[in-house]
């Protein structure tokens, strides 16, 4: 695999060191932004790869240009905006500190509402242990089902709530022509 362009790793660098000041080098803050902009340059390393392996017919190479041409405008958009935000502690900067707490409550939120009651094997139990006993999805009483239906329907909410903060990101990004970033729901990987 041939290594990725130079200026690509030079502007990676570039986004990871503007992020740091804009947040003021608070570690969390800095972690959560960071992991909001890491699969943006992740899908243009894609995009660099198909297009340094010329085998991809003419009008896919000429899509991926123009999604790269895009992409390094946004990010030159996106690294003025945080410059902006690393000047002064106005309108920018609090843009960027909100991201970066929204980016760890929801990732929290995912974690809690997704994979909370995911149990990992423990070999040491016996194959009859009561832990394995499927449980039962039909409720035992008409509290537990009403109690299990109000749960049901806050997590609705909740994630139509998260679907619409999506949004208004989205043309907020398409209005002023930069990136604020993705987030990557990876699988559930139980903790050791």
């Amino acid at each position: 695999m041939t290594p990725l362009p130079p200026s690509f790793k030079a502007l990676y660098r570039l986004a990871l060191r503007a992020t740091s000041v804009s947040v003021l080098h608070k570690t969390s803050a800095r972690k959560n932004t960071i992991k909001l902009w890491r699969p943006t340059f992740d899908k243009v390393a894609q995009c660099i790869r198909v297009l340094e392996s010329r085998q991809s017919s003419s009008a896919v190479s000429r899509r991926h240009k123009e999604l790269l041409d895009t992409w390094q405008r946004r990010m030159d958009n996106t690294l003025t905006f945080l410059l902006s935000s690393a000047q002064s502690r106005s309108l920018p900067h609090k843009v960027v500190r909100n991201i970066s707490i929204l980016s760890a409550r929801h990732r929290f939120w995912v974690r809690e509402s997704y994979y909370k009651g995911i149990k990992q094997w423990n070999p040491q139990r016996p194959p009859t242990a009561p832990e394995y006993d499927p449980k039962s999805l039909l409720p035992k009483d008409r509290r537990a089902m009403n109690l299990r239906a109000k749960t049901r329907e806050g997590k609705r909410v909740n994630e139509l709530c998260w679907n619409a903060l999506g949004e208004v990101v989205r043309m907020a990004e398409a209005r002023h022509d930069l990136s604020l970033g993705r987030h990557r729901v990876k699988a559930w990987v139980p903790e050791r």
